[in-house]
This record gives structure tokens, C-alpha cells and sequence, in this order.
């Protein structure tokens, strides 16, 4: 049974490929439990998309099957009509010998077709495994695989053997302390290419009393991907060539630690937490002459450190919660060359430098505050505060986008509950934020940026009767520091007013009028920080209207009603206000939420367009979104 079960597989996922990331477990990670599939049509203005999803699970005494299937489609209607198609697909089936240990076989596949002229527009990778799992002892897991291979990209196709080990440890309690682990290692062999995974995984929970516990986590992970791209002309003659290789190889360390305690000064709660991180980067291609002094081809490494350190302060009591959160981050990264043999002194120097202009280096400090507090049994404010600075240096003297910047966000909210149908809300919101750039050649781009917002409204529920509503003015100021001494940059304002209503009337105990409206009014405008005022440039007047009947038969929505979308242009002619377009789009729309017992979901809602714009002919147009839901 299990030969014909794995011939099965075998053929069926002949031409897929799995993609997993580097720090998820292939074979022992965690499993869906529960069988749908979705399907989901959505065409808006040129644009379509087929989103399919299919999971399967199924369980026969001693076996094991699971399907899992993802397929993405996007159309673009266009002068050039554009086709990106995705799909990845996983089968396995698992059978259980005795209480420890399964065996497997297990297919994946990742397809890839895009017909626009990129790097990598087509690409397909299909491999199938034997695995087996075992329980080698109540906390620990192992999981050896031995497979086969195809990987095409750009026209290319090879082969080879794919093999490796994964491991669990799940709460393994020693003394005081729990640990748990993950380990994944991979080597996929379609040579000339090669593709590896490794991942180490260690966490240790230790608690030393109530309310006391430490966590260090440490993480090691390396991931290797080579591809194919267009060899030039002088290369492909030495090496006798059409396709280079790129290796890409990406080592990542991290360890961190953090402290708690959950009763500190009774009501207190406290969180230290620190950490390291890092990496480094290699980028090396496979074929390289020095034949071609104006060489493009050159092997590169990045190094990254990253330092963290954060502290977590949290109170709680009857009338007030809130907590504080101080983070400090520093990076560095360095950008580098690596030598190969003939390379001249002359070239390399220049690439060298070329590469140095990247390095940087940053340091974030982060404030953050935020409090609830219970004024009254039908009263409650909220306030959150949010300070940030950066400051980001450059280390080549060719650089020049060494900045700092710092950002300030203070919100307010206040709720008060009037009975138990109707509360109303008032929430403020000031932003501010400040760049400087460093050297002369930048600081043109130096400016403030203010934000302001204002936003009242009201939720009734009601049993015939439910409207939700708010009001809405906000302020976007933009001011440069020296606009005086440059034209290039000029301040500007952007201010606008939006009113939203959404209401629903129970006409019966099946029958409701649903409308969903908003209006929005905005302004751009020339600005002066000095005397405050604006200069109108353009003005925007926004305005939907959606009504909609809607029926509820036997838990499934039947609905038709009216779209209606405008939006006019105004700009300014000696302080004049002209209109300068006018696009109005009007029809019908419906939508239908169907179930069919109660497993299936069938959903259609689409809208006819009449539209007409300023300049241009008029149209119609059709917009539709379909989606089917099945739990099985």
C-alpha cells in the first residue's frame, strides 16, 4: 500500500517544489488541522485575480495523508497585458509502525510564470522524499529524508538528491528550567547548483521563583540559494558558457536573554530584555574574468551587528492600567569586496570604494507610553505617548545622508458609554517630526513635519435602528528649514474634512436597509510657517454613497442597491477656483452570501459602472468579486 501511495505522490508532484523558510520545520513543524477550500475571483478596473486555497487532512487508523495547495493568478489588462501566475503545492502521507516511529514519503511542489522580461520569471521546482519520524524518547524527535530533486529556472533544469535531518525538543524539564529546541538540516545537490539549510534553534526557561523567570534563546541559521543569469559576452567566451551563477549565502547568529517579574512592588510588573544579533551576507558568482576591466561581476560581503536592549514596565489596578517601554537599538553594517585572482589594483580600488559608500551606521532610542485610565463607571481615557530619535551615519566621505530624525506621537481618547445603546467617542492626535541632514549638499531636504487630528463621533445600537458616525479634521503641515535660500523644496499644507456614516434600518425581522457613506473635502496648498497661512493649489470634493435592501433567508444575505462615486478637481488661477475635472461613476450593484448546509459559503458582490470623466469619452465598466468557502 504504501509503494502504490508513494508512486502516486511521486508522479503527481514530478513537477512542484516546496519553498519553507529557513526557520520552519519541513517535516516536524506544525500541521493544519482542518480541511477547506476557498476559491476567491476579484476583477477591479483592469486587473483580475484567481486566489485558490486547498488543505485536506485525513486520518486512516494508522495513516496519515495532508494536501495542501496555494494558487495566485493576476491578470493586468493593458497596453501590454500582463500574466503572473504562482502555485506551491505539499502531499504527504505518514504511516505509523508502533507507538515511536512513522514512515513517509512526501511531495512539494512551487511554480512560477510571469511574462514580463525580469531576472527570474519562470522557475520550477518539484521534489519528492522519503522521511521517517521517531520518537526517540517522550521529549525528543527526529525526522531523517532522503529525496530526488528537479529545479528549472530561466530554461534550465537539474537534477540531483536532496537529504538532511530535523529535530525537536519539546519541553524537556531539567531541574528548574524548560528546554526546547529545533534543528534543520538540508542539502538539495542539483548541480552546479546548491542549495542549503541549516537552522539551530535553543530555548531555556528557567524559573527561579513566583512571579520570577529567565528566558535565553540562541539561533543559529544559514541559508545558501544559487541562480542563473545572462552571462556577458567575454565571460561566456572564456568559460565557454550561457549562464552564470550567483550564490547567495546568508549566516545569521543571535542569542538574547530576558528577565521577568510578574509581582514587582506589588503592582508593578517589569521586563528586561537583551539581545545580539549577527550577520553576514555573500554574494559570489561562479564564473569571473579579469579579462573585462570595466567588470561588473565581483563578489561582495555584507557584515551586520545588532545590538537591543529593552525594559518593560506595566502597572495595573482597579481604575488605571498602563505600562512604559524604553528600547535601544544599534546597527552596523559594513559593505566589502573580495578579491579574485588577475583582478587589477586600479579596479578593484574602485570597486572597493563603490561598495564602502554603503556602510552606515544607526542607533534608535524609542520611548513609549500608554494608560487606560477608568474614570468612572461609564468614562475611560486613553493616552498613549510615542518618542523617537535616530541617528544614522555614513562612514565614506563620498556619503553624504548622515541624518538625524526624530519623531513625537501623542494620542488621546475619551469614551463615554450614555446607556447601554449609545456611546460617543472624541479622539486627538498630534504627530511631529524633525530631519537634519548633516552635511551642506543634504540639508536642503532638512524639514519639520506637524500633524494634527480631530475625530468625534457616535455608535447607537438600537433594536430596529443601529448608526455608526464620526467627524473628522486633520492638518498635514510640511515645512522646510531653509525654503528661503532654495527653490527646489517649498513648504506645504494639507488639510481635510471627512464626515463617514454607516446605518442599518430593520425594516422587518428579515428585511433591512443597509447605506454606507463618507465625504471628503481636501486642500493642498503653498504654506507659510511665519505668518501661518496657506495659498490653495488644489482641492479635492470626494463623495460615496452606497444604499443597499438586504435580505437574510435561511443564514444567507441576499442584497441590491446603488453605488454612486464623485470626485472633483479644482485648482487655482489668479486666486481664482476653477473646476478642472469631474468624474462621476453610477449604477447598480448587488451581492449575494450564500450557504449551502452549513460547510459551504458561496459569496458573488458586483457593480455596474457608468461613468463619466472630464476630457473623456464615457464608459462602462464591470467590477466582480466571486469566492467560494468549503469546511469539510
Amino acid at each position: 500500500m504504501l509503494v502504490k501511495i508513494f508512486l502516486i505522490l511521486f508522479f503527481l508532484t514530478s513537477e512542484f517544489f516546496p519553498q519553507t523558510r529557513v526557520d520552519s520545520l519541513e517535516y516536524l513543524g506544525r500541521f493544519f488541522n482542518q480541511n477547506f477550500l476557498n476559491n476567491i475571483f476579484d476583477k477591479q478596473l483592469n486587473t483580475f485575480h484567481l486566489i485558490n486555497q486547498f488543505q485536506l487532512v485525513k486520518n486512516y487508523d494508522d495513516l496519515i495523508i495532508r494536501l495542501n495547495e496555494n494558487f495566485n493568478s493576476t491578470f493586468i489588462r493593458s497596453v501590454s497585458k500582463n500574466t503572473r501566475d504562482e502555485q506551491t503545492l505539499n502531499l504527504s502521507a505518514k504511516y505509523r509502525l508502533n507507538k515511536k516511529f512513522f514512515i513517509g514519503i512526501n511531495g512539494n511542489s512551487s511554480l512560477l510564470s510571469d511574462n514580463r522580461s525580469l531576472g527570474i520569471n519562470e522557475s520550477a521546482v518539484n521534489n519528492a522524499s522519503f522521511f521517517s519520524d521517531w520518537e526517540a524518547m517522550p521529549y525528543l524527535r527526529l525526522n531523517p529524508f532522503f529525496g530526488y530533486s528537479s529545479n528549472r529556472q530561466i530554461g534550465i533544469t537539474d537534477n540531483g538528491f536532496l537529504y538532511g535531518l530535523e529535530g525537536m525538543i519539546n519541553n524537556l524539564s531539567v531541574s528548574d528550567m524548560i528546554i526546547n529546541s529545533d534543528l534543520r538540516f538540508k542539502n538539495e545537490d542539483v548541480l552546479p547548483r546548491r542549495n542549503l539549510i541549516r537552522y539551530f534553534a535553543l530555548s531555556v526557561n528557567n524559573f527561579f521563583e513566583k512571579g520570577i523567570a529567565n528566558n535565553i534563546r540562541t539561533f543559529y541559521s544559514q541559508s545558501r540559494k544559487d541562480f542563473y543569469f545572462e552571462a556577458d559576452p567575454v565571460t561566456a567566451a572564456e568559460f565557454i558558457i550561457n549562464k552564470n551563477i550567483q550564490s547567495r549565502t546568508e549566516t545569521s547568529y543571535q542569542i538574547s536573554d530576558r528577565l521577568s517579574y510578574d509581582d514587582f512592588l506589588d503592582f508593578f510588573s517589569l521586563d528586561l530584555v537583551g539581545g545580539i544579533n549577527w550577520r553576514n551576507i555573500d554574494r559570489d558568482i561562479r564564473y569571473k574574468t579579469a579579462e573585462l576591466q570595466t567588470n561588473s561581476l565581483y563578489d561582495t560581503k555584507i557584515d551586520e551587528i545588532k545590538l537591543e536592549f529593552a525594559t518593560l514596565v506595566r502597572y495595573n489596578s482597579k481604575i488605571f492600567n498602563g505600562s512604559i517601554r524604553l528600547n535601544y537599538d544599534e546597527r552596523d553594517e559594513k559593505h566589502s569586496v573580495k578579491r579574485f585572482s588577475n583582478i587589477s589594483d586600479q579596479l578593484y580600488e574602485q570597486k572597493t570604494e563603490l561598495e564602502e559608500q554603503k556602510n552606515n551606521n544607526s542607533s534608535r532610542v524609542t520611548l513609549a507610553l500608554n494608560g487606560d485610565l477608568k474614570i468612572s463607571q461609564d468614562d475611560f481615557l486613553n493616552i498613549s505617548l510615542y518618542q523617537s530619535k535616530l541617528v544614522y551615519d555614513t562612514k565614506s566621505i563620498l556619503n553624504d545622508d548622515d541624518r538625524d530624525e526624530i519623531l513625537s506621537i501623542i494620542r488621546l481618547r475619551y469614551l463615554r458609554n450614555i446607556n447601554s445603546y449609545f456611546n460617543v467617542f472624541i479622539n486627538t492626535e498630534y504627530t511631529f517630526a524633525h530631519t537634519v541632514y548633516i552635511f551642506a549638499s543634504r540639508s536642503s531636504n532638512n524639514k519639520k513635519n506637524r500633524i494634527l487630528r480631530l475625530r468625534t463621533g457616535g455608535d447607537y445600537t438600537g433594536k430596529n435602528f443601529s448608526s455608526y458616525n464620526s467627524f473628522e479634521v486633520s492638518a498635514n503641515y510640511t515645512v522646510y528649514d531653509f525654503e528661503d535660500i532654495t527653490t527646489s523644496y517649498q513648504s506645504y499644507s494639507f488639510r481635510q474634512f471627512t464626515a463617514f456614516d454607516s446605518t442599518t434600518v430593520y425594516l422587518t425581522e428579515k428585511f433591512k436597509l443597509y447605506s454606507f457613506a463618507y465625504l471628503k473635502l481636501s486642500e493642498v496648498g503653498d504654506f507659510s510657517w511665519n505668518s501661518f497661512s496657506t495659498k490653495p493649489t488644489r482641492t479635492l470634493k470626494e463623495i460615496y454613497f452606497e444604499p443597499r435592501f438586504i435580505l437574510n433567508y435561511l443564514r444567507s444575505n441576499f442584497s441590491i442597491g446603488l453605488r454612486l462615486f464623485l470626485l472633483d478637481t479644482y485648482s487655482y488661477k489668479l486666486a481664482e477656483k476653477q473646476l478642472e475635472s469631474e468624474y462621476i461613476s453610477l449604477g447598480p450593484i448587488a451581492a449575494i452570501d450564500f450557504y449551502v448546509w452549513n460547510r459551504i459559503n458561496f459569496m458573488v458582490k458586483g457593480y455596474y459602472e457608468f461613468i463619466t470623466n472630464t476630457n473623456r469619452p464615457d464608459k462602462e465598466q464591470v467590477s466582480l468579486i466571486m469566492q467560494v468557502n468549503w469546511k469539510f
